[in-house]
């Protein structure tokens, strides 16, 4: 018996299975740290409590199959095996990249049939498939991230809490940097803190610190000043075992202009009447046409291909796009984010993350929406 259980807190194996067979797939391999860490719970993922599964990836890979009779398996490094109970009823284990093949050739020479119909994830290794159709001959092999995709959207209570935790501590941090910021600090400089503080709050790993300084881009890390009355981007995201959050702030080094202020002031209210149509049963595309009536009421032109994304183990896990018909499900967690360009060529606006119910959404952002001055 194992000393130790990591099991999948989110998969619903049963609604897995028979997606697999209204597919009229034999089966399905996953490669990404994610899908292995959802269909499992083998900690593969880069803000595991102790990474090495993911840092060995490239000599110790590790993938799960889901077959359409309901079995389900793990291929993984032995070493993470001893002694640990996972999410399946089946783990076969290796010490080597070459015993890593071996394993896979005899799996898919037991578990598969010349003919058969097999689906991937679309990160999986081409040499692995190279394996697979030369020992079984598939008939077909097709990308199949649909399918989990659509499986992860509706979350567990246990996977919506750790959302909540994570959530909570990226609002921590937020309030921490706001205090500290003060003009001759380098972007640089705060981004360090974001991280510090982010792990120091009990984050596991760091999903992003999208930090910038008044208008300059703030996907890429540059180590310009900040001066007195500019505004400070904080979009930041945390890692709570294994799941994301996201969520963004504005800071101002002074008072903040009135223009700024009404400007952003009308964009949150944007934002909190999309949280409050976060329905079951309408529909991403809904949200979308909608989102574009609010700006038209607020005379504000929009900035944005999406209006938001689920989040779960990826950050924009699935956007929110024009004519999408996903449709809203209870236990969906969505955020929404909406923006403009100020005169300044800044991008403001707010991004809140909401739980999808049977009644009103639940927002489980709990800052403040206002732009935080900080008057030096």
């Amino acid at each position: 018996m194992s000393d130790v259980s990591f099991l999948p807190i989110g998969l619903d194996r049963a609604r897995l299975t028979a997606m697999i067979q209204a597919r009229g797939l034999d089966g399905i391999f996953f490669s990404s740290p994610e899908n292995v860490f959802y269909t499992t719970g083998y900690p593969s993922l880069p803000g595991s409590g102790n990474p090495i599964i993911y840092a060995l990836r490239n000599q110790l890979p590790f993938f799960s199959y889901a077959g359409s009779d309901g079995s389900l398996s793990l291929l993984c490094w032995a070493q993470a095996a001893m002694g640990i109970e996972y999410g399946t009823e089946d783990v076969r284990s290796f010490f080597t990249y070459d015993m890593a093949l071996g394993e896979l050739t005899a799996f898919v020479q037991e578990k598969l049939k010349p003919g058969c119909t097999l689906g991937v994830d679309s990160t999986f290794p081409y040499i692995f498939l190279q394996l697979i159709q030369e020992n079984v001959k598939p008939v077909a092999i097709v990308v199949a991230d649909d399918l989990i995709h659509d499986l992860q959207l509706v979350k567990t209570p246990a996977e919506i809490e750790r959302i909540r935790r994570s959530t909570a501590i990226v609002d921590q941090t937020v309030l921490e940097l706001a205090d500290i910021l003060r003009p001759g600090m380098s972007r640089l400089e705060l981004i360090q803190e974001a991280k510090a503080r982010l792990h120091r709050n009990g984050a596991h790993g760091v999903d992003h610190v999208t930090v910038a300084f008044g208008s300059a881009n703030p996907e890429i890390a540059l180590g310009e000043i900040l001066e007195p009355n500019q505004i400070v981007t904080l979009d930041l995201g945390a890692v709570y075992e294994g799941y994301v959050s996201d969520n963004r702030r504005l800071v101002y080094t002074g008072t903040v202009p009135e223009s700024l202020k009404e400007l952003h002031k009308k964009l949150c209210w944007v934002v909190a009447e999309m949280g409050k149509a976060l329905k079951p049963g309408k529909t991403f595309g809904e949200l979308h046409a909608y989102a574009f009536d609010l700006y038209a009421k607020i005379g504000v032109d929009p900035m944005f291909l999406h209006v938001g994304h689920s989040i779960g183990l990826h950050v924009d896990e699935h956007w929110l796009m024009a004519d999408d018909p996903t449709v809203i499900q209870k236990g969906m967690v969505l955020n929404i984010e909406l923006y403009s360009f100020s005169d300044e060529a800044v991008m403001i606006g707010d991004e809140e993350t909401f739980v999808v119910t049977d009644d009103e959404p639940e927002k489980l952002s709990t800052l403040p929406m206002e732009i935080i001055e900080r008057k030096i």
